[in-house]
């Protein structure tokens, strides 16, 4: 049995690993070859992460796109099931205090080399700098390119998130599959009014900043922000884009960030603070009250928000004057228009209609022995590893089924 993998990256290398050892445990004949687009396999494992690989998160997580098909393959394959899949190639992890889990190395090419290892060792074939763009039924199989023939295929191709050229999704359109509406997701931010933000490019502070749709609030998230001049980015941003590019999806109504700029203290305190600190240096300058709170151009942006020049009295401000500016801190509000595109987007929120596949085998309910897995499917996570371990689970449970069928 001939079987063709579209796509080295991580769903796509454990996918062979599993057909193999499954081929090998119940002594099928079965010769497994991955198709790779770039000159090697892998190189997206090594961006995640920031080079060191958050390989999966020990806690449970709601999907986008079909939640209950993505819990039934993570059922079949949870984050335990993977540790033990990895130790087993030799690979030891450590988790933080959230639940991301990564390598001991803390290094990416730890991970792409065990599995790299792993794929030799099972005698698993790569065909790199070969881009699959045509795949046509033959009998008993599939014609790939007009050249390579298949008895059972796999797409593993990914998503277009920092892809330049991706045709993932005109092969599962050339294949009768049904693929939603694509957005980029886990991704930078957009503000309507960015004018003011020129002048916070690169300026990163901790904040905590929530996101409002149609006046409800939909979620929040504290950490790191990077002002940018388009708007915003960072690790809270991009897990508040998720809901946003779903949001565009169906509306044209422009999303709230509320900005937190001082979420370790309340209103009172920081007024009372602000009042002492004018009280105790009358001719001081406006720029000077919130620096002990957060970094100076921050602070110049909150007063020119408020409408206070930077070099005005400290005790020309008034009670009006500081209660503006605590209020502006805590709840500094901007529209956001949009995302940055898919070359910056870590995942797509988007992919195959999942109802056309098993959830059981991954296998196509419309051609047998076609399969999907990863990213490529309408599943996406947060960030901290969800993503990965959606590619994991999906791409095991793939390789397993494709040996063993799917009492169909």
């Amino acid at each position: 049995m001939k079987i063709a993998i579209i796509g080295g990256g991580a769903s796509g290398l454990v996918c062979a690993i599993e057909a193999a050892k499954t081929a090998k445990e119940k002594n099928v004949k079965a010769e497994i070859t991955v198709y790779e687009a770039k000159d090697r396999v892998g190189k997206k494992i090594l961006a995640t992460g920031n080079g060191r690989c958050n390989m999966m998160n020990l806690n449970d997580c709601n999907y986008f796109g079909d939640n209950a098909f993505a819990k039934s393959v993570l059922q079949k394959y949870d984050a335990e099931s993977n540790l033990s899949f990895f130790r087993e190639m030799g690979l030891y992890t450590r988790a933080d205090e959230e639940g991301r889990v990564y390598p001991l190395s803390n290094q990416a090419s730890t991970v792409l080399d065990v599995l790299r290892f792993e794929c030799a060792r099972l005698d698993v074939k790569f065909v790199t700098d070969c881009e699959i763009t045509k795949i046509k039924k033959a009998e008993n199989g599939f014609k790939l390119n007009d050249e390579f023939f298949c008895n059972k295929l796999v797409l593993a191709c990914g998503s277009k998130a920092q892809v330049k050229n991706f045709c993932g999704y005109e092969l599962l359109r050339s294949l009768g599959h049904t693929v939603t509406r694509l957005s980029p997701s886990l991704t930078k931010l957009t503000v309507k009014n960015s004018q003011l933000f020129k002048a916070l490019k690169g300026v990163r502070h901790k904040a905590e900043i929530s996101l409002y749709i149609d006046k409800k609030q939909v979620t929040s998230e504290k950490g790191e922000l990077l002002f940018a001049d388009y708007g915003l980015s960072g690790i809270a941003v991009m897990q508040l884009s998720a809901f946003v590019s779903r949001h565009f999806k169906n509306s044209e109504t422009l999303p709230v960030v509320s900005i937190d700029l001082i979420p370790d203290y309340d209103f009172s305190f920081i007024k009372d603070t602000l009042r002492r600190l004018s009280e105790r240096n009358p001719e001081g300058t406006a720029d000077t009250l919130l620096m002990g709170f957060m970094p100076k151009k921050v602070g110049e942006a909150v007063l020119k928000e408020c409408g206070i020049r930077p070099d005005a009295k400290l005790n020309t401000l008034g009670n009006k004057e500081l209660s503006l500016i605590v209020s502006t801190s805590k709840s500094w509000r901007h529209e956001i228009n949009g995302t940055k595109d898919f070359t910056d987007g870590q995942v797509v929120s988007g992919g195959a209609v999942c109802k056309e596949f098993s959830s059981e085998t991954l296998e196509s309910k419309k051609h047998r022995g076609l399969y999907c897995t990863g990213e490529l499917l309408d599943v996406d996570g947060l960030c901290g590893g969800y993503n990965l371990l959606w590619a994991w689970s999906s791409g095991r449970l793939c390789g397993k089924s494709i040996i063993t069928g799917d009492n169909r």
